[in-house]
């Protein structure tokens, strides 16, 4: 085998293994860990259309993003527990929500109220 031929196997072989990886990131990014609850105003009704963001705490820059269906329930999916997330809830009409959660092995279930 000559080095030109010993070169690109090794290329295809190093692009196979780091397809894989990525393949292997991505999945393990997209199934996570989910979050849902559901988002009611002062009188608990549910407030359809409210944007919920989860970023990862430690200025990671990552975030997650979902929207309430018509019953006011959301879910999203993040890929680490026991961290801490930021979460910005937002709806036209109501004040913006900013605070920090604690996603534990117990806790995948967060409800918040917003105020008009």
């Amino acid at each position: 085998m000559t080095a030109s031929n010993k070169r690109t196997l090794l290329l295809i072989i190093f692009t196979c293994i780091l397809t894989f990886l990525l393949f292997l990131g991505s999945v393990n990014a997209s199934n996570g860990y989910p979050i849902s609850g559901k988002i009611t105003d002062s009188s608990l009704k549910p407030i359809v259309g409210a944007k919920i963001v989860f970023e990862m705490d430690g200025g990671k820059n990552i975030v997650y993003i979902s929207k309430t269906n018509a019953r006011g329930n959301y879910e999203v999916n993040v890929p680490e527990k026991n961290k801490f997330y930021w979460v910005t809830i937002g709806k036209d009409g109501h004040k913006t929500y900013r605070g920090k959660v604690y996603l534990s092995e117990e806790t995948l279930v967060f409800d918040f109220n917003l105020n008009r």
